[in-house]
């Protein structure tokens, strides 16, 4: 643990520096594969983030939603130290190119497996999501791309958790206050079924067991 605060104070140099190469390295027409090289470093190679929830899952994600969230980053509008870090380069300034990395990532391959909760209590998260999210996220969770609705779907249950968290405390921008005012008022247990749920959407197995204990109610 006491080598954390040295990662910490290291980790935006080594981000400069990543995206310094990356920008040097792009060919005349922009590359979203060489723009993701700094982004690998906490993203992951295949853009599907961390297991305990810190760094969201990327890949697959709406195309116009990656290019709002990415222009939002580099005008300090949205804020995240490492991400202000990543697209405080001149490269996040061109369009161009912020819509070259985010091709790419909605083209890359979801993650077929990603963390779930512990599936007791299926039907309850599934209500829930019928009647906060399906309206916008859509009924698979994949979000829509004309509004830059972002793609849900089959992300890591720890990061659901904490992004339902935060949005229940009023802690995330530029979320609609229907959303929040649903999130504010609901029971722990119900939080965890509906970041449970939505972790399953889009995977191959089915959603609800009625054979497994507690998978139906």
């Amino acid at each position: 643990m006491r080598f954390q605060p040295i990662f910490t104070q290291l980790l935006p140099a080594a981000l400069a520096l990543a995206v310094v190469s990356a920008a040097q390295a792009a060919p005349t027409i922009s590359d979203g594969r060489r723009l993701y090289a700094p982004c690998v470093i906490c993203h992951q190679p295949s853009a599907w983030g961390s297991t305990d929830g810190t760094i969201p899952n990327l890949a697959g994600q709406q195309r116009r939603y990656l290019e709002r969230q990415l222009s939002l980053f580099h005008a300090g509008a949205r804020l995240d130290t490492a991400m202000q870090v990543v697209t405080a380069h001149e490269t996040f300034a061109n369009h161009q190119d912020i819509a070259a990395l985010a091709n790419y990532l909605s083209a890359l391959d979801t993650n077929p497996n990603p963390v779930k909760g512990s599936g007791q209590h299926l039907r309850v998260g599934e209500e829930l999501y019928a009647h906060i999210c399906a309206a916008c996220h859509g009924i698979d969770g994949r979000g829509e791309s004309a509004n830059r609705i972002p793609r849900i779907a089959g992300q890591q249950y720890p990061y659901l958790s904490r992004q339902i968290e935060a949005a229940a405390s009023l802690h995330k921008d530029f979320l609609p206050p229907e959303m929040t005012s649903a999130l504010r008022g609901m029971p722990p247990q119900e939080k965890d079924a509906l970041a449970d749920y939505i972790s399953r959407l889009g995977g191959s197995e089915p959603l609800l067991d009625s054979n497994r204990p507690g998978g139906a109610h």
